[in-house]
């Protein structure tokens, strides 16, 4: 990733961090978006800028539908086109469906889902007249099966996944290329919001027994979002260990 430009959504903690992390060891100049976590994002930037790259970081709340194309702005306006842009920016909450009132709904869609479409909408303008471009965007193993998890989690999820393969339809005659991860339970982020009986399922059905650690998904997004990828396109990586195997 030597020289590229990498914008991360939700960098200041688990597979956030774990991404901008590797992404800046691997060579790229990283923009992430953080919203209440200020430790952790300076801790994000301390490691970046620690490995030698350029660190944007950018106060962010991702819900607000003028949010994302300010964050792009911001970084074109630093570096120029942005190379590899990241949707990693995501919640969950453990609520029994019938419990799951409207806005409860609209609010998980708006960050997981609709934040994650004006970015790639924003960014995708750049991507185009630089004839390159690499979107990664971070989903989930409920995404695409059908495991105990909220459901309106899940349906945000399922829904980047349609997102990322109908885009990469759209824009890869421009050269840019548009995948997804479906991402198990990693340490960090969204794990404190899971249960502990679907934590204990989850590792007895994982056959390396173990979470993911951030770093891991890190490495898949760095190839990903990297000029080594030339031909991966509108396709769900899993990344669980063999849970689902």
């Amino acid at each position: 990733m030597s020289g590229l430009h990498v914008l991360v959504t939700g960098g200041s903690g688990g597979i956030g961090q774990g991404i901008c992390t590797v992404a800046a060891r691997e060579g790229a100049n990283v923009a992430f978006t953080w919203h209440g976590n200020k430790a952790g994002a300076d801790a994000t930037e301390k490691i970046v800028r620690d490995l030698g790259r350029e660190c944007l970081p950018v106060q962010a709340d991702l819900r607000n539908p003028d949010e994302p194309s300010k964050v792009v702005a911001a970084v074109e306006q630093s570096w120029g086109a942005i190379d590899t842009l990241v949707n990693n920016a995501a919640f969950s909450e453990a609520v029994p469906f019938i419990l799951i009132d409207d806005k409860d709904f609209a609010d998980i869609m708006e960050l997981n889902l609709f934040a994650a479409f004006r970015m790639c909408r924003a960014a995708v303008r750049g991507m185009i007249r630089q004839k390159y471009g690499r979107i990664v965007n971070i989903s989930s193993i409920t995404g695409s099966r059908s495991i105990a998890g909220p459901v309106h989690y899940a349906a945000s999820k399922g829904a980047l996944e349609g997102l990322t393969r109908s885009l990469a339809h759209e824009v890869g005659p421009y050269g840019v290329l548009v995948n997804a991860i479906a991402a198990g339970i990693f340490e960090g982020g969204l794990k404190t919001t899971i249960p502990e009986h679907h934590q204990k399922r989850y590792l007895d059905a994982c056959a390396l027994s173990r979470f993911g650690q951030p770093a891991e998904c890190g490495e898949v997004v760095a190839w990903l979002g990297s000029r080594r990828n030339t031909y991966i396109n509108g396709t769900v990586i899993f990344l669980d260990g063999g849970t689902l195997a």
